[in-house]
């Protein structure tokens, strides 16, 4: 057949899903909105559990022990507000602060005079990880306070080379990997849901006897899905630009991995909604496939810290190298040592195979209908 007469075909197989769609809005919106849901739940999840909330009891009010204080919200690892010693206790019971760190009195006349003085910590050691953040982070801010405030008494300090050219924070960092998840949940969801329902209409029966290759009508699926999948991934980036404040340091490079990720991931969705084919079991199994893939592929930090094991296997994540993309064209940095080129091949390579392993399946079980 001519390349025309196929192009015609994707053309209105992709249009035949966009209008059906269309009819039951309910399945588009749930597209739509799950991958936005799942941004925000991860991201209130790191803004809950980044920092510890401690409560500072002020027993003096001299310049050293507000500096003190000051060297304590440096260290990025507590929310302080002050409270008075009955507040403060009051708060820990009921357990809405994880320690109560008292400025004791006479705490800048002691350090004039030399003399020792002790720094009382109340923890509640309910969560070993806010206890163990406690127990790094006051030790070290009372050493960077008196490095600060007697450095002439302090001789061994470290001195800092940065590897990259600016810091990024968590939230900035967690809010790209969650993106290029949501990306891929949005994508698999459309294309899931879409297939599944040719089987439930019986509109697959139609699909297979026409006489034209199933790479057409695969391709032609993928692009149907792929109308909604792009509206869904376009409220995920405005989400992260605007709300969250992550702008692109390359938005070609989000453009062109992104549409990578869309394709790979809606024919992974036309796979699952071909093998499932009920959309009551497409929606849960699109996003239980997500949430593991999401978490070995190097989400919070580059796939190689993980380890030996879990490295080998995020190796084999096409999330890895998706989220190292968009590290890149986000942050500016590489998070992973193949580099952008193998990349864009791993992901290009993964799109290609899943297109066409879509498009194999969904002939051959056209077929039986």
């Amino acid at each position: 057949m001519s390349l025309r007469h196929n192009l015609r075909v994707v053309r209105a197989v992709a249009s035949a899903d966009i209008r059906l769609t269309l009819r039951e809005p309910l399945f588009a919106i749930i597209g739509i909105l799950i991958p936005i849901n799942f941004l925000l739940l991860f991201l209130l999840f790191a803004l809950s559990g980044g920092q510890a909330p401690i409560a500072v009891v002020m027993n003096d009010h001299g310049p050293l022990a507000q500096q003190f204080v000051q060297a304590m919200g440096n260290s990025s690892s507590f929310i302080i507000h002050t409270a008075s010693s009955a507040d403060a206790e009051r708060e820990i019971h009921s357990g809405t602060i994880v320690a109560v760190v008292t400025v004791p009195q006479e705490f800048d006349a002691a350090l004039a005079a030399k003399a020792r003085i002790d720094i009382p910590v109340e923890v509640n050691n309910l969560n070993v990880d806010f206890t163990n953040d406690i127990r790094r982070a006051v030790p070290l801010s009372i050493t960077s306070f008196y490095a600060d405030a007697f450095p002439e008494q302090v001789v061994v300090t470290a001195r800092e080379s940065d590897v990259q050219v600016q810091d990024t924070g968590y939230i900035p960092y967690l809010a790209v990997s969650i993106m290029v998840a949501g990306l891929m949940l949005a994508s698999q969801l459309q294309g899931s849901v879409n297939t599944a329902r040719d089987y439930e209409l019986g509109t697959i029966k139609e699909l297979a006897l026409a006489p034209v290759s199933r790479l057409t009508i695969g391709v032609g699926k993928v692009l149907g899905a792929a109308a909604l999948a792009g509206a869904s991934a376009l409220l995920l980036l405005a989400v992260v630009v605007f709300l969250i404040g992550v702008q692109p340091l390359h938005p070609f490079e989000v453009l062109g991995f992104g549409l990578l990720i869309l394709a790979a991931f809606l024919a992974l969705g036309v796979l699952l909604g071909t093998l499932v084919r009920r959309r009551q079991q497409a929606i849960p199994l699109s996003i239980a496939a997500v949430l593991p893939l999401f978490f070995l592929s190097g989400p919070f930090g580059p796939a190689n810290w993980l380890g030996a094991i879990p490295g080998a296997i995020a190796a084999a994540s096409p999330l890895t190298y998706a989220i190292a993309a968009f590290q890149h064209a986000f942050h500016g940095y590489q998070t992973a040592p193949q580099g952008l080129t193998v990349d864009a091949i791993v992901l290009a390579a993964f799109t290609l195979t899943a297109v066409a392993l879509a498009a194999f399946v969904f002939g051959r079980r056209g077929a039986r209908q």
